[in-house]
């Protein structure tokens, strides 16, 4: 094929592979596997996190083995109250709610996601709704084009579908349907061959099924 793995974090900001690896790191432990890094003005890291529902321990000041050990707010955690109109949040996954909410009390100015998420449509209008929400607003930006954004909707799929959470299912057998099938595929024996690899090797291993998905 044409483009390969390391074509792909090429081509995007230098932030997105912390992501990625915080990401794989998640899907390896049995969590969600969603990864976040947040950057300053100048485009270095500030801190990082990844999603830990599915664990017992983590990083001082994070979120463990809950439902809201999501990789936005443990990112998000341990950062000082103050001003960060200038800083930029990078994560594999659109924020839901809970972290669209931490987004704005951290006062973020913006949020660049790989995949579009169909479980949180909506959200971006909160702003309409009231002039308290629309101040301080953390931009949106995303998805990303390419085949990482795939490689990012695929994981949380392929954990959705080995926990037999159904209506995320069904809201993507909608939205994307092609990626829920692989997902399908994968879910089991393929997904935990991929998990004793580290990220390259398993960006090369499926990477043919991946790039053939819309």
């Amino acid at each position: 094929m044409s483009e390969s793995p390391a074509d792909q974090f090429g081509n995007v900001d230098k932030a997105w592979r912390p992501c990625f690896e915080l990401a794989w790191e998640a899907f390896q432990a049995g969590s969600i596997p969603v990864g976040a890094v947040l950057t300053d003005a100048n485009g270095d890291t500030v801190c990082s996190g990844r999603n830990r529902s599915g664990e017992r321990a983590g990083p001082a000041g994070q979120v463990v083995g809950s439902s809201i050990a999501h990789a936005e707010i443990n990112t998000l955690a341990t950062l000082p109250p103050g001003d960060y109109a200038d800083h930029t949040l990078y994560t594999t996954l659109e924020p839901c709610f809970l972290c669209t909410a931490a987004l704005r009390h951290s006062h973020v100015g913006v949020v660049r996601f790989a995949a579009a998420d169909p479980m949180w449509h909506g959200v971006d209008r909160l702003p309409e709704l009231s002039d308290q929400v629309a101040r301080r607003w953390t931009r949106r930006d995303g998805p990303l084009r390419g085949h990482l954004q795939t490689w990012a909707a695929l994981l949380p799929l392929v954990s959705a579908v080995e926990r037999g959470i159904v209506s995320v299912q069904q809201v993507h057998a909608v939205a994307m349907p092609e990626v829920l099938a692989l997902a399908r595929t994968w879910a089991g024996k393929e997904a935990n061959r991929l998990r004793l690899l580290d990220l390259d090797s398993a960006l090369m291993a499926a990477w043919r099924d991946v790039a053939r998905l819309p």
